[in-house]
């Protein structure tokens, strides 16, 4: 994908990074016609984590394919496309989470499946990254875009009339506006000290990919014993306890798969789990695990595949995202913690909305920061609602009962922002003019409707401002949430029984009752006209038959 050019040639846009927003925003300009060249300083295939993907990621990628006529960005939407993307990739049917306590066995009463709904796009994947991103990579040069592989760059240089990107090698390439996607080691960030540490949050990672990790009902109890719809190697599972987590993402999980491979990574709050400096990472990996004999077993027949990676606190977001002629976007702007895999959809939903501004200022040649502020304020609002989202899950960690209601929260966000999501591509029918509009206010979760959003600031106030180091103190805010989540107007069947102590989702969500007039899934007031507008229930019904036939394999 690399090749000679020029180097006075000049482009529209010019990417530095070609990861998943990298390539998605490239293939997108390069589909409408700009001249686009990107930017990579190392090579595909290559290692990359953020591999657990979730409804509203599914979702715009979806809207993507649809809006820009581009059907390749729907490809990693479904197990459906595995014909398309090859069998490398894991089936993902849940979100699954055990609750430890050290020193102590698993109670297998703690314990939730989130199960994912089957219909009717199919459900979601593991991404095997180093093919996921070779993949969009080539899309992007498909479409047009030039790709320049092991190119770092070096500085950037913003004036009136464009940018300058020195490479590290020595050549220049000029463009009119330049998008940082670099993640990390974002070339701007660092440029202009855009990045600060001041979050809530505070993690670091061990991680890996290991082989001959076995599901964990080979080392425990059956799903049946559990009473779980799926078997746990069927999708994300994270083991959870006081000062942290740990995922299990299996790509060996379904009769298609052609790769061995689990990606394994421990994520600590290191004020109370110090990095030790003595242990290699590996050791330290191990030597943490015994403390729980739920998850110590899981691990022992496993071995890692690539050296393991250790990282300080991971922390961080932008004082700026935009300013004339530059973006940042992805985890070039900011990063909290993959417990709720909220990055990806960050940074695909930024990347559509960016790609709206972007197509607009090639028009008016209106390359300003205000121009696109709107990118700014919603990349800035979904990093720091992760970030909330995050800290407090980390909070409610030592006390179960807490912590279980505390994913009852967690649950309606995310719901109610896929059905905004989905219900804005529905109402739009793939018009960008009338689409983008309807997204306005999203804040990660919550579908930006406001009586949730007020629903969750009381609860993060409350967990906030407890002193959860004492138990009765963390009894009584579990009272306080609990109570609140039931009393919660628009709470839906399925997670009302999550709060009355079932463990699991159902697999088969369609059921009769979602018709019913104002209890049904369209409700009444001003939930039905937030989410649904005018449209009545037989279109909704229609669009949900029409997406099913779509996205079906057969069809693809």
């Amino acid at each position: 994908m690399t090749m000679l050019l020029s180097q006075y040639e000049r482009f529209d846009v010019a990417i530095i990074g070609s990861g998943i927003a990298g390539s998605t925003l490239a293939t997108i300009l390069a589909s409408q016609g700009l001249r686009v060249v990107v930017f990579e300083a190392d090579n595909h295939p290559k290692f990359a984590i953020g591999e657990s993907m979730i409804l509203e990621t599914s979702e715009v990628m979806r809207s993507l394919a649809e809006l820009y006529d581009v059907p390749e960005l729907a490809y990693f939407s479904s197990e459906n496309y595995f014909d398309h993307i090859g069998t490398s990739h894991g089936v993902k049917r849940h979100f699954s989470y055990l609750h430890h306590v050290e020193g102590q066995p698993l109670n297998l009463q703690h314990t939730l499946q989130a199960v994912i709904p089957k219909q009717p796009h199919g459900h979601e994947l593991h991404l095997y990254r180093q093919d996921t991103d070779y993949f969009l990579a080539t899309i992007a040069v498909r479409y047009g875009a030039t790709v320049l592989q092991k190119t770092p760059i070096q500085s950037v240089e913003i004036h009136q009339h464009g940018v300058c990107l020195l490479t590290k090698t020595g050549q220049t390439f000029e463009a009119d506006y330049v998008v940082d996607a670099g993640a990390f080691h974002s070339v701007l960030a660092t440029q202009f000290n855009l990045r600060h540490h001041n979050l809530q949050t505070h993690s670091r990672a061990i991680f890996t990919h290991m082989i001959d990790v076995p599901c964990f009902h080979q080392v425990s109890d059956s799903k049946q014993v559990y009473g779980l719809p799926f078997q746990l190697s069927e999708g994300t599972l994270h083991h959870v306890f006081e000062g942290g987590w740990l995922w299990v993402i299996p790509f060996n999980n379904h009769a298609r798969s052609t790769n061995p491979l689990c990606s394994v990574g421990l994520m600590l709050d290191p004020r109370r789990y110090p990095l030790q400096q003595d242990l290699t990472p590996e050791a330290e990996f191990y030597q943490f695990i015994q403390q729980f004999p739920g998850i110590a077993p899981q691990f022992q027949p496993a071995k890692a595949v690539r050296p393991w990676t250790r990282t300080g606190r991971l922390q961080y977001s932008a004082q700026h995202v935009v300013g004339d002629r530059f973006c940042l976007l992805g985890q070039a702007a900011g990063f909290i913690d993959p417990l709720f895999s909220k990055g990806l959809y960050t940074a695909l939903m930024c990347t559509s909305v960016l790609a709206d501004r972007l197509l607009a200022a090639k028009a008016t040649q209106d390359y300003s920061a205000t121009h696109f502020q709107g990118v700014e304020d919603m990349t800035l609002a979904f990093i720091q609602a992760n970030d909330r989202l995050v800290a407090n899950a980390y909070r409610t960690f030592a006390h179960y009962d807490l912590w279980a209601s505390y994913t009852v929260l967690w649950l309606l966000g995310a719901y109610l922002e896929l059905v905004k999501l989905m219900s804005s591509r529905a109402l739009s029918e793939n018009h960008r003019p009338h689409y983008y509009p309807r997204l306005h206010g999203l804040k990660l979760t919550g579908g930006a409707f406001p009586p949730f959003e007020a629903l969750a600031e009381t609860i993060y106030a409350q967990i906030e401002k407890a002193d959860l180091s004492h138990p009765q103190a963390a009894q009584t805010v579990h009272q306080q949430v609990h109570q609140q989540l039931t009393q919660f107007p628009w709470m839906p069947y399925a997670f009302q029984q999550i709060l009355q102590g079932k463990n699991h989702l159902p697999a088969n969500k369609l059921n009769p009752k979602l018709l019913k007039r104002r209890q049904g899934f369209m409700r009444y007031g001003i939930y039905r006209t937030h989410f649904f507008g005018r449209r009545s229930l037989s279109s909704l019904v229609y669009f949900f038959l029409r997406e099913k036939l779509k996205y079906s394999r057969l069809a693809l």
